[in-house]
């Protein structure tokens, strides 16, 4: 059975500190649609996720990330 990967890239308001990071790549990694989750340590303002768009959303997870008190925006690729 094949999977369907897709990518989304968020520009956050701001560079997170290294326990923000790892809390917020965790809050995002939850969701199991969620394949990962990464903020780039040499741009700590970019996050990238993996997700199944089968069954979840770029949407939902930009909720994800506003609810975790991140202003975010995506990132066209």
């Amino acid at each position: 059975m094949l999977t369907s990967i897709a990518n989304v890239m968020f520009h956050l308001d701001r560079n997170l500190g290294p326990t923000e990071k790892v809390v917020l790549e965790d809050c995002v990694r939850e969701d199991p649609c969620v394949i990962s989750a990464h903020v780039s340590p040499s741009a700590p303002h970019l996050m990238l996720v993996a997700y199944d768009p089968d069954c979840t959303s770029m949407r939902a997870i930009h909720q994800t990330l506003a609810e975790r008190g991140v202003d975010a925006q995506l990132v066209g690729l």
